[in-house]
């Protein structure tokens, strides 16, 4: 079936995808998930905008089950039915689910954290989402939304950096304050999601970007906290290239899978511990401990390896529930064996 090949590089579309979707089909289209309603998917195609219902068995499907914003799909007979593998995907643990994952959204390129100004920053946060953002495949920028309300921008600005490690961190606001930088960023056929809680200007941001109120937004409560405004996660095209997915607030994302994003955000901290006396330096009270030196100059060290302890602890613990999950269900699946094989004995 012919198709405009314009269109779907600025909507992503890539040789990967391509030869995937040759492998996938001999016919059928080619949709971009822009918003997915239970069994029913709105997609972009390079005819336009149509919704269309999942198949009641969907090939492809990864290990979380799902379908998420940004994802591709085969599209045959008005029916998507075939799910395109991705090239990256920013996952989280499933809320009230210790052992289950969610995808946030496929196919993206770069993760936009959003961090409000006007209180005081919660590095620790920056450096989770950074860690599950590196984790995804894309690469993480970190927004410092409201930036008017800050009493020192620089000083948050120095502070965000701190933590980073390499990210590059910009300053925005609803007056446009970083926006320029943004574009430029974003390019055509470039995928990026907004993270962060409710209340940090996310919507907002994506309506400047996007030049309309594509979004809906709300007021921060009295008590400095957010209000949901975003519902379901939404891709948008933006004018000039490049489209942003906006997603719900979330007060903290769930680790999955993060443990090289881990690495990543503390990679400082391991430089520094390759020069301690000892291989397996707690850095506690061993001596010759680098890291311990080092803190000496600078407390926010210790402030790091802490946080660094917590989320590797944390990532531990879903992967040891995982484990035994998998075990779990393998015994499962041994006992309905053994029960077919006696019913089928004679």
């Amino acid at each position: 079936m012919s198709h405009d090949p314009r269109r779907l590089t600025a909507l992503g579309w890539n040789g990967s995808l391509e030869s995937a979707f040759a492998d996938a089909t001999s016919d059928g289209r080619r949709g971009l998930v822009v918003r997915v309603d239970g069994r029913v998917v709105t997609v972009l195609t390079d005819a336009g905008q149509e919704r269309v219902p999942l198949a009641t068995t969907l090939s492809g499907v990864p290990d979380d089950g799902s379908v998420t914003t940004g994802d591709w799909l085969v599209i045959d007979a008005g029916i998507a039915v075939h799910l395109l593998p991705r090239r990256s995907v920013l996952m989280r643990r499933a809320a009230g689910v210790a052992t289950a994952g969610q995808a946030v959204a496929a196919n993206i390129d770069l993760v936009f954290i959003t961090v409000a100004l006007g209180v005081p920053l919660r590095l620790r946060r920056i450096e989770r989402a950074l860690a599950m953002a590196w984790s995804s495949g894309a690469a993480p920028v970190v927004l410092l939304t409201k930036s008017d309300l800050s009493a020192d921008v620089n000083e948050d600005l120095r502070a965000a950096r701190s933590v980073a490690a390499g990210t590059e961190v910009i300053a925005v606001n609803s007056s446009g304050a970083g926006l320029a930088r943004l574009r430029e960023i974003l390019l055509e056929g470039l995928v990026a999601v907004l993270v962060g809680p409710s209340g940090t200007g996310k919507s907002t941001l994506v309506n400047r970007l996007s030049g309309n109120e594509a979004l809906a937004t709300g007021e921060v409560r009295s008590d400095g906290k957010g209000r949901h405004t975003t519902t379901h996660r939404e891709l948008i095209e933006l004018p000039g290239g490049g489209l942003i997915i906006d997603t719900p607030g979330t007060r903290e994302l769930g680790l999955w899978d993060a443990a090289a994003g881990i690495d990543e955000v503390f990679g400082d901290l391991t430089e520094v511990a390759a020069h301690c006396r000892f291989r397996n330096c707690k850095h506690e009270q061993e001596p010759g401990c680098a890291v311990r030196a080092a803190a000496a100059g600078d407390p926010s060290v210790l402030a790091r390896l802490e946080s660094k302890r917590k989320l590797e602890r944390e990532q531990e613990r879903l992967d040891n529930a995982r484990d035994l999950r998998a075990q779990a269900e393998q015994r499962r699946e041994l006992r309905r064996r053994a029960r077919a094989m006696r019913q089928r004995s004679p």
